[in-house]
């Protein structure tokens, strides 16, 4: 009783701290601007079942992923950098039914402690991305991961990034960990041009109501998010005077 008191505070805390936030960032209190990429997750399990499909199977699933700086200071300024993808894939034990699934990563260490903590970055790459929160799947809790896998150095800008992944995909290791294990890698994540810009209708990730099927966010931090997610997305967008890169994108169903 004492813990969903605990809970149900600290959730409308978020909440009115969110909304607020997303009054006065007209919108968006993180993350404000950012570049859209067609993606393609490359899965093919890992070396011992975890108890979840997008761990354990091999599978192609295609979606779109944003790269985005969270306060939105000038590069070269450091910045909690994220990374947020979204994709379809079979709802756990169908056959042939569709969920939109999504996943919010951000710039942390890659140790034990490290990952469990958010890490400002002056660049996309090389940099390890982590979900901070874990995830309930058959076999325990687990956090996920993405390291980026080529050995190139690309500044946290985004014109710069735009035209880095026009003239090659970025790649990245899609990895998962126990919270005091070792990472193992489950994936690859491939991230193709040309960049799009969504400053006139943002994207929104809510990962909690578009769970990873057979992933179940844990813990009571997981649980207080989701009302920020709704108080900050209540807040409409008002649309900046920011040039466009190509034509808007076009977001899955489902939005």
């Amino acid at each position: 009783m004492q813990a969903r008191l605990v809970t149900s505070v600290v959730s409308a805390g978020f909440a009115a701290a969110f909304g607020v936030a997303a009054r006065l960032r007209r919108g968006r209190p993180l993350h404000p601007t950012g570049l859209v990429f067609n993606a393609t997750l490359s899965l093919h399990g890992t070396p011992r079942s975890r108890g979840a499909a997008f761990l354990d199977e091999s599978m192609v699933l295609r979606g779109v992923a944003r790269l985005s700086r969270s306060i939105g200071l000038p590069s070269p300024s450091p910045d909690i950098l994220g990374l947020a993808v979204r994709w379809q894939q079979p709802a756990a034990g169908t056959t042939g039914a569709e969920v939109i699934a999504e996943l919010l990563l951000a710039t942390t260490g890659h140790t034990v402690l490290g990952r469990r903590l958010l890490r400002p970055a002056t660049r996309w790459a090389p940099g390890m991305y982590g979900s901070l929160f874990p995830y309930a799947a058959d076999s325990g809790r687990v956090l996920l991961g993405a390291f980026t896998r080529r050995p190139w150095v690309l500044p946290a800008d985004l014109d710069g990034l735009a035209r880095a992944v026009e003239e090659r995909p970025l790649l990245f290791n899609l990895v998962v960990a126990s919270p005091f294990g070792s990472w193992e890698r489950f994936g690859v994540l491939e991230l193709t041009g040309p960049a799009q810009q969504d400053a006139a209708a943002p994207m929104r990730f809510n990962p909690i109501r578009h769970p990873i099927p057979g992933l179940r966010p844990a813990g009571w931090l997981q649980q207080v998010r989701e009302p920020a997610y709704t108080a900050a997305q209540r807040t409409p967008h008002r649309v900046s005077a920011m040039p466009m890169l190509g034509r808007k994108h076009e977001t899955l169903p489902g939005r």
